[in-house]
């Protein structure tokens, strides 16, 4: 058999399997998959079809057969590693973020930074598995939520179960596309399962665009049910933020992100849906959605 196909029997490689995605991942395995080797620094117990490996990646090197390798983790440490790995499997699937796109031009200069180390970790991959024969898929998704891991949504729902209001801007407009962490899963999973890979880069949005103050009043209605969502004017809200930061607060709240909620967000996800079948939910988040103490995980997009 050419070794360029997704052998039978051939062990997919996870790297992230303990993330946000991860979860949804292992949850949505089918008996019908092949095994799966999970990287990870955390002991962990077996799963179902997996088998877990303590390591980092500076220092993890497989020697078992591998079919394909998806990453839902970080891209540039993934790009770091696949560069030194020799592994030339037929197919890798690995998340990046439409960050690359909506932060690019950033006031916060670290959110430019993130955009571009995005782009070039893209760019990494791409020049090792045309290298190597190998299918290169790249999936980025927008806003991520659905277990209560992401560091948007979950932060807003968090604010507004302690205080029982949440204040934001009246410009806050700007239309969003969320994304459930089930349907981030189900695509990377699709592009694993297809018996003929699907190369590219593809946007991941959800399949609904709304307000930012919208999708708030949703997360708080699921989330933190009674709670209010205040609009004040743009211009108090940003001086609010400004004085939490003379004193020595961490509102979390940069000038990209306040400058963003009057941006429109909105990516194509005609691509994906052509090539990948994914047709992702509408935003109608339940209480599931926001558990209570979780550790964040996912950044903003």
């Amino acid at each position: 058999m050419d070794q360029k196909t997704n052998s039978e029997g051939a062990a997919w490689l996870v790297f992230g399997l303990s993330g946000q995605v991860g979860a949804a991942f292992a949850q949505a395995l089918a008996p019908t998959d092949p095994p799966c080797i999970a990287v990870s620094r955390q002991p962990h117990p077996a799963g179902r079809g997996v088998r877990w490996v303590q390591a980092g990646l500076e220092d993890f090197q497989c020697v078992d057969a591998i079919g394909a390798i998806a990453s839902l983790g970080p891209l540039d440490a993934f790009a770091d590693w696949l560069e030194r790995s020799p592994l030339a499997p037929a197919r890798v699937v690995a998340l990046g973020s439409t960050s690359v796109h909506g932060k690019r031009d950033s006031p916060d200069a670290g959110e430019r930074v993130l955009a571009m180390s995005l782009r070039t970790a893209e760019r990494r991959l791409a020049t090792v598995a045309g290298a190597r024969g190998i299918a290169l898929t790249v999936l980025r998704p927008t806003l991520v939520y659905g277990n209560g891991r992401d560091r948007n949504l979950s932060r807003l729902v968090a604010v507004a179960r302690r205080w029982r209001v949440l204040p934001l801007p009246s410009t806050a407009r700007g239309l969003r596309q969320p994304v459930h962490v089930e349907d981030v899963a189900a695509a990377v999973l699709a592009c694993l399962r297809e018996p003929r890979p699907r190369p590219g880069f593809f946007d991941l949005p959800g399949g609904e665009a709304l307000p930012f103050d919208q999708m708030a009043a949703r997360a708080l209605a699921a989330g933190a049910p009674g709670a209010r969502l205040v609009r004040v004017p743009g211009w108090a809200f940003r001086f609010g933020v400004r004085c939490l930061r003379w004193l020595g607060g961490r509102p979390g709240l940069g000038e990209g992100f306040l400058d963003r909620l009057g941006q429109d967000l909105v990516y194509d996800g005609g691509p994906a849906r052509a090539s990948l079948g994914h047709v992702p939910r509408g935003f109608r988040p339940g209480v599931e959605a926001f558990p209570a103490r979780v550790a964040p995980q996912h950044r903003e997009a």
